[in-house]
């Protein structure tokens, strides 16, 4: 028996996953910049061309440093390192909460009916335009409520309660 570690499949244009993960910036988008970018063209509130010809950026140019980033978060995880992928996603996280508000932006039992919508299949699309949210200001919201209700047992008790009518059982 050897002790040797098993040669690992790269990713087509991927990093070598048999060593060490780039890290460095790609074309001046280091990790936070990329994240910070990242979010900013998922939030949908400004034209994605103006983003980018506010960043010098092209849409190849944008979709090389995409796609360099996303190979080497995924050929890391494919080399069971899931440190880069936790730190991006500390990083998009604080991003997206930095581009819109990180209170809960509907009330209680609104969110109890959106959550009970999501379990009940509902597209999360549709769901989300009801309520007037984006995918953004949905995972906001999420966010939001999960550490109201992590501090108050009481108040979890009553979401629970709230998401089971909505459900109707």
């Amino acid at each position: 028996m050897t002790d040797a570690k098993p040669t690992l499949p790269t990713f087509p244009g991927g990093p070598d996953p048999n060593q060490p993960i780039p890290r460095e910036a790609v074309e001046g988008y280091d990790l936070e910049r990329y994240a910070r970018l990242s979010a900013r063209l998922a939030e949908g509130r400004e034209p994605r061309e103006g983003i980018l010809a506010t960043e010098k950026l092209t849409e190849r140019g944008w979709a090389n440093i995409e796609l360099t980033w996303m190979l080497r978060i995924a050929t890391a995880l494919l080399a069971g390192d899931q440190s880069l992928a936790l730190e991006f996603d500390r990083l998009y996280v604080e991003a997206q909460d930095s581009l819109g508000p990180t209170d809960p932006t509907l009330p209680l039992d609104k969110y109890a009916h959106l959550v009970a919508q999501l379990e009940g299949g509902r597209d999360p699309t549709e769901a989300f335009a009801e309520h007037g949210l984006s995918l953004a200001d949905a995972a906001r919201l999420q966010r939001a409520w999960t550490r109201r209700l992590a501090q108050d047992p009481a108040m979890t008790e009553t979401f629970r309660e709230m998401v089971g009518g909505a459900r109707g059982g």
